[in-house]
């Protein structure tokens, strides 16, 4: 399947695909999802390794119930410019990069799309993590946001959370570019459903497969420990109680009970000290809930209706 059948598909879905160019250089694809009379404007903040295809379902569920939405592919994943000439490594000198172009979203696209209207956030994972950090920066700019089993701490095998940062803040000086362990170049003959930490759900599991079988541009591998010892630097800011506790804007949080990515006892430690969080468990949920299966799915929604129907009426 070609690049322009991928575009199609945006559009099927009632988008258009545009281009950012960072300072840098690094040129930012992006997708915007208009609707008429809109209720409001969602900025959508996908996780690592993930591309704004991925997210067509989610993103129909906002515009159904009147949203608008903008989605991003961060640099050095989807169709945005990747940072190595390997392009199925996950690589990002520093995570200010990713809060510089998603405040040039925000600037340029996001808040004159919204041309005065509320504006409101979503961000999953890694997403999830980069919309916490937007959301201390930028206090009064969304009237609430919708972090998905966002990364405050990470699973790192059977090493205790200060050797995992020990070890790649070492070999990050020493092997920058390289892969961490156990992780490589995107294979989809090593992606199988049983024992998958993302998902309980086979028909989505195997359609994002689809999507990248049908479009390599949008195969991401593994991380660097770069990127690795970029993401402990900023998780370990995120987590400090002063940094969480200056995050006003209302936050729904959803936890994953069967999380195997990001630790969620992490994310449960965080929100004790945002003073406007709703924390929602879902416990029969692995780490991808916006693509878990149907029951879970209903469940996330409805608490998202009651938690924006809470909020319809704030001022930003």
């Amino acid at each position: 399947m070609s690049s322009s059948l991928h575009l199609s598909s945006i559009e099927a879905a009632g988008g258009r695909v545009g281009w950012l160019t960072a300072e840098d250089g690094i040129r930012l694809r992006y997708a915007v999802f208009p609707v008429v009379k809109p209720r409001g404007t969602f900025l959508v903040l996908p996780g690592f390794t993930e591309f704004i295809e991925k997210y067509l379902e989610p993103v129909g569920e906002l515009t159904q119930r009147g949203f608008q939405v903008v989605v991003l592919d961060w640099r050095g994943q989807g169709k945005s410019d990747r940072a190595l000439s390997d392009r199925h490594k996950g690589h990002v000198l520093h995570f200010d990069h990713f809060q510089a172009d998603a405040v040039q979203l925000l600037d340029e696209v996001a808040a004159p799309l919204a041309a005065g209207g509320p504006l409101y956030a979503l961000g999953h994972s890694m997403g999830g993590h980069n919309l916490l950090r937007l959301l201390h920066d930028r206090p009064h700019q969304f009237r609430c946001a919708i972090a998905v089993a966002p990364m405050i701490d990470v699973w790192s095998g059977h090493f205790p959370p200060w050797a995992s940062r020990y070890i790649a803040r070492l070999l990050a000086k020493m092997a920058p570019n390289h892969y961490v362990p156990r992780t490589g170049p995107y294979d989809p003959e090593t992606k199988r459903f049983v024992g998958n930490p993302l998902t309980s759900d086979p028909d989505r599991f195997e359609r994002t497969k689809d999507l990248i079988r049908g479009d390599q541009e949008l195969a991401l591998g593994g991380p660097t420990w770069t990127w690795l010892k970029s993401a402990f630097d900023s998780m370990d800011m995120l987590s400090s109680p002063a940094y969480a506790a200056a995050i006003h804007t209302p936050v729904l949080l959803a936890s994953a009970g069967r999380d195997r990515i990001v630790r969620s006892p992490a994310q449960h430690r965080l929100a004790l000290h945002m003073p406007a969080c709703t924390l929602v468990d879902f416990p029969d949920a692995q780490h991808e809930i916006l693509l878990e299966r149907d029951d879970i799915r209903q469940a996330f929604w409805q608490a998202v209706d009651a938690f924006l129907a809470e909020h319809e009426g704030d001022e930003k």
